[in-house]
Parts: C-alpha cells; sequence; structure tokens
C-alpha cells in the first residue's frame, strides 16, 4: 500500500508541475520552443518572466532577440549605461533556457535551444569578508571557475568583470577572458555585460565576437531608456 500511496503522490507531483507550465504559458503568452541537438541559442523577441510580471500596469516589457552560436556569434559584448537593462538580458537569456529544457513554454515569439549542459555566470559585486577575500578575490575565483569548467555546450553570462580592481587591470583581465574563451577551441556561447569600451575593439581581430549596446535616447534634457538590444558598441 505505502508504494501505491508514493505512486500516487509522485504522479500527482508531476501533474500539478506540469498544470502549473500549462496555466502560466496560457495567462502570460508564452510559446512552445524548440530543443535541438545544434550548437545554437535562437531566441526571437524574448522576455524575462519575472520582471515583465512585476511592472506598472500598462507598461509593457521590452523584448529583444538574442542569438548565439560556434560559428559567426559565438561571444556578445553588450555596452550601455547603467539601468538600462544588460543585466535583466543576460538573467533572462538563463531562464529562457532553463525553462526549455525543463519542459515549460517561455516567453518569447520563438525560441530555438541546442541543447544547453550548464550555464555560468558571474553576475554581482560581492565580497566575503569573513574568510578574507575581497571582491576581487571571489570575482577572480569564480572566473576561474567558470573558464577551467567550460564545455562546448556550456551558456556563459559575465557581468562587468574585472570591476573589482582599478580601470586598467579590470580592461586587461576583462580582455584576456574574452580572448581565452574565444581562442580555447570549445567555443562556448557567452553574453558579456560590460562598461569597458575598449573591449568593442575586439570585434575587429576576432570572427566570433560581436558588438552590442542597449539603447538610449536623450530628449529635452531628460534619457529615455528605449532597452533594446541594437547591433554596434
Amino acid at each position: 500500500q505505502l508504494a501505491a500511496i508514493q505512486k500516487n503522490a509522485a504522479l500527482l507531483a508531476k501533474l500539478d508541475c506540469l498544470n502549473g507550465f500549462a496555466l502560466v504559458a496560457h495567462h502570460h503568452n508564452y510559446t512552445k520552443p524548440e530543443v535541438n541537438d545544434g550548437l545554437s541559442i535562437d531566441i526571437k523577441e524574448g522576455r524575462h518572466p519575472v520582471i515583465e510580471q512585476s511592472l506598472p500596469i500598462g507598461q509593457p516589457y521590452i523584448s529583444n532577440n538574442v542569438m548565439l552560436n560556434d560559428k559567426d556569434q559565438q561571444i556578445i559584448i553588450i555596452t550601455g549605461p547603467n539601468m538600462v537593462g544588460k543585466s535583466a538580458l543576460l538573467r533572462q537569456t538563463a531562464l529562457i533556457v532553463i525553462m526549455a529544457q525543463m519542459g515549460s513554454y517561455v516567453p518569447a515569439e520563438s525560441a530555438k535551444i541546442g541543447m544547453v549542459d550548464k550555464i555560468f555566470t558571474r553576475v554581482g559585486a560581492s565580497d566575503n569578508i569573513s574568510s578574507g577575500e575581497s571582491t576581487f578575490m571571489v570575482e577572480m575565483s569564480e572566473t576561474a571557475s567558470i573558464l577551467n569548467n567550460i564545455s562546448g555546450r556550456s551558456l556563459v553570462l559575465l557581468d562587468e568583470i574585472g570591476r573589482g580592481t582599478s580601470t586598467y587591470d579590470g580592461i586587461s583581465i576583462a580582455w584576456a577572458i574574452t580572448e581565452y574563451l574565444h581562442e580555447n577551441g570549445l567555443k562556448a556561447k557567452t553574453l558579456f555585460a560590460t562598461h569597458y569600451h575598449e573591449l568593442n575593439d575586439m570585434a575587429e581581430s576576432y570572427d566570433r565576437i560581436k558588438n552590442y549596446n542597449v539603447s538610449v535616447k536623450e530628449l529635452d534634457g531628460k534619457i529615455i531608456f528605449l532597452r533594446k538590444l541594437v547591433k554596434g558598441g
């Protein structure tokens, strides 16, 4: 009898989970993703599932396209001012990939996801004072761990690497990390949000690095965040 009850509980749990997926997809206009054996991630008009639900009524979430592959757009350098939505774009890409691979519909117009084995993130600044580790030390330890564990199927999200130290050191480290990700032969797909505009020069020397920026507009002395990812540094 215990086995029967446990089996019922497991089946009901699965049903509850799938029902949750279905309800959310129906209410929030999600779409069925295609998960394949390829090595590219192609998201059309992707949205952040949490942020879009917490916006003021009547304010739409600005959706964005993200295309990453191992042929010509392996690494995207994303520049743009603070508050414009760079970090949200990194996070929504990770969430869409995870949702697609766990069997859920996704917040996008369409999504073709080549199977991802691991998602690595280095986002946010934090120190670990109790262990005697500065912000910079934590940042470098985590980044080293990423570089030592990636594969050709990994997705890497880097947010302002190098900000824990001086500007020139930071740029040098960010440059070296990006160069390594491009040149090590694994071709891990990478989104790198940065304030180091010098990194835009890398696109001229490396085939699979592309520059994008999250656009803003100035109108009557006010800055308007357009939150749209456009080509160019």
